[in-house]
């Protein structure tokens, strides 16, 4: 078997779409009870949402929006409280909130997508961290670690 080289950029992209709508297709009838592209659920794009974290612990993750760190997560309970913070390494709570997870179309479980309305992003060595807290399963996501950026007046 011999490879082709294209030197049209167009023909690069036909053939990546070709390839791309192959495994497409392929994904669609290795699905459970499905005959062809066409007999796949109207919400077959959203089966990831679908799939249960029960193996995977919560987790959060940052970044920086607009000038403020932002916290997202998955694998909470889906409908349920989940106690989202950002700490100092010394102790110093910087910033609380319960908020609850919601449904996302491509993420498992329960999603959050919070603002902490502290400054981001910031230089230096992380020194703290932002945790989630599920209330109804009882269990923490690792800690992820941030810098809190010191407001000067």
């Amino acid at each position: 078997m011999s490879i082709l080289v294209h030197s049209n950029p167009r023909s690069r992209r036909c053939a990546t779409a070709a390839v791309t709508a192959a495994v497409a297709a392929a994904v669609n009838l290795a699905a459970p009870g499905a005959t062809s592209a066409h007999a796949t659920p109207a919400r077959a794009h959203h089966a990831v949402s679908l799939v249960n974290c029960a193996p995977t612990p919560p987790w959060v993750s940052t970044y920086a929006f607009n000038g403020d760190l932002k916290i997202q997560g998955g694998c909470f309970t889906l409908g349920r409280h989940v106690y989202v913070m950002v700490k100092h390494n010394n102790g110093t709570v910087y910033f609380k909130k319960w908020v609850v997870a919601r449904e996302h179309p491509f993420l498992a479980g329960g999603w959050i997508n919070v603002n902490t309305n502290l400054h981001a992003p910031c230089g230096g060595a992380s020194n703290g961290y932002v945790r989630g807290y599920d209330e109804s399963t009882d269990k923490w996501s690792a800690r992820v670690p941030v810098t809190i950026c010191s407001l000067l007046d």
